[in-house]
């Protein structure tokens, strides 16, 4: 008797065990639009899941994905409120404006695919001409008096907002400019000294039209960036979800691994981006005297204290630009179940890659 039962609950559990991987295995094949911003380093992840394919080892069978590139974020924005996209990277500002669109569309933040101590988007520039500066606090002593530019509403504009703030330097005045405008600016000789992200404010370096004079390091001045998704995409596809995490984390793995290959990929994509210019923008050190970090890039994936305090410091800028209208993180910003699962089942930890600054000479 006791081995009729043994035998009919073995075959019991031999069923479930059964049906439970056939019912994980049978995840139902999505159909999506992923946005990223090929040009910012921070959604470079997006350009090395295209280009390696990472995203259909990790997606259910049939999956069909549509890449569409944007020039910045708030398009993304608008592309998910409206369910025309479903899955985005971009910078951290458009990101929290998105988590705040909760009575239109539930979109979350999901991973935290960029962090730096301020060397991807905190960067200050100055015209080629500008003196020769000994450190970054010379720099902004001859950037006080003078007219300064900024892309309106980015983690750029929060970053100079805060040196402001902190009487770190005067402007004569804050021009609001989109940064294709501040490059054409630079190139014309026609500025003083603005704050650009990466990777314009590496192509304007290399072709002699402006100088780096800090980072956002010296300041305690992070930034970040984000994937965020529809609310409904994840608790419809929790798989999907899950797995294109996993690629992203293998994208950023390649990137921390092979540099010069990285490169060469993002040259194929960015408009007027050398091989030389897409390696440095990422990999080159940033000098000591414009308040370089050894760490170019971390894959911190986590909603860790340091990016909940970023993501505090964003809500309340937004409100000062009275983009929101209050100055608090909303009640549920994050989901971070997929990154979890992902992280489980592909056995890391965060942060799951750090990229740290070479010299020049490390280009061959």
């Amino acid at each position: 008797m006791k081995s009729g039962w043994k035998l009919i609950f073995g075959s019991l559990l031999t069923c479930t065990l059964i049906g439970g991987s056939a019912t994980a295995g049978a995840a139902e094949a999505v159909n999506i639009t992923y946005g990223y911003h090929p040009y910012w380093v921070g959604g470079w992840t997006g350009v090395i899941i295209k280009a390696k394919n990472l995203w259909q080892k990790h997606l259910p069978p049939g999956s069909v994905v549509r890449f569409e590139p944007h020039l910045t974020g708030p398009p993304m924005v608008n592309a998910l409120i409206a369910n025309k996209m479903q899955i985005g990277t971009m910078g951290d500002m458009p990101s929290l404006v998105a988590t705040t669109k909760f009575k239109m569309a539930d979109i979350r933040l999901v991973s935290v695919p960029m962090y730096s101590n301020g060397q991807v988007c905190n960067k200050l520039l100055v015209r080629k001409d500008a003196p020769q500066f000994k450190d970054h606090n010379e720099a902004m002593k001859w950037m006080s008096g003078r007219s300064f530019a900024v892309h309106k509403g980015t983690c750029t504009n929060r970053f100079a907002e805060s040196l402001i703030d902190q009487g770190v330097f005067k402007p004569s005045e804050v021009l609001s400019m989109p940064i294709e405008v501040i490059a054409s600016n630079f190139e014309a000789g026609k500025l003083d000294a603005a704050a650009m992200w990466e990777p314009h404010a590496r192509r304007q370096v290399e072709q002699g039209n402006a100088r780096y004079v800090a980072t956002g390091a010296p300041w305690k001045e992070a930034d970040a960036d984000f994937t965020l998704m529809r609310q409904d995409f994840i608790e419809k596809n929790p798989e999907a979800a899950a797995g294109w995490i996993k690629a992203e984390i293998e994208a950023i793995q390649f990137m921390a691994k092979y540099p010069k290959e990285t490169a060469e990929i993002l040259a194929k994509e960015l408009t007027g981006y050398p091989v030389k210019t897409a390696w440095a923008a990422l990999y080159e050190a940033n000098p000591a005297k414009i308040g370089g970090d050894p760490v170019n890039y971390v894959g911190k994936m986590v909603f860790d204290q340091d990016v909940i305090n970023l993501m505090k410091k964003g809500y309340a800028f937004l409100y000062k630009l009275k983009v929101t209208d209050t100055p608090d993180m909303p009640a549920t910003p994050i989901n971070d179940a997929p990154l979890k699962q992902a992280l489980k089942e592909m056995s890391l930890a965060a942060p799951i890659a750090v990229i740290r600054g070479m010299p020049r000479s490390a280009f061959k």
